[in-house]
């Protein structure tokens, strides 16, 4: 027998999901500004999506933030994927500039940013 508490949970709608692979997909975020009217969905494809879904509080609650923000990255260095490694820095130098004046005193989203930039620059330094 499954866990009623678990069953309970598999049913409410997720703050952020990741749809598709990370070189084409998308990040999928519960417009928190309907609750608890309506469940909206918004879609982001772009960094400036996600830059905005943060200003406007479509996002919200720390942790939400800092994972909107890394997935943010990840939309960001999508133009890049198939090309040299220093444009992927490039990239994500620029989406993490960007996204961190979404939100500037947002604890989350800095350290958030800061781990991306971290994993992008030690992927750039592996050999291949």
């Amino acid at each position: 027998m499954s866990d009623p508490m678990e069953a309970l949970l598999e049913r409410l709608p997720r703050s952020l999901r990741w749809e598709g692979e990370a070189a084409t997909g998308r990040l999928v975020l519960l417009d928190q500004r309907q609750l608890p009217a309506q469940a909206c969905e918004r879609v982001c494809t772009r960094v400036e999506d996600v830059f905005d879904a943060i200003r406007t509080l479509t996002v919200r609650g720390a942790p939400a933030i800092g994972v909107a923000a890394a997935y943010g990255v990840v939309l960001g260095l999508q133009p890049a994927a198939s090309g040299e490694a220093g444009a992927a820095q490039r990239a994500a130098e620029a989406a993490i500039a960007r996204l961190s004046t979404a939100r500037p005193t947002a604890v989350n989203l800095a350290w958030a940013l800061e781990r991306m930039r971290e994993a992008v620059r030690a992927a750039a330094a592996q050999p291949g």
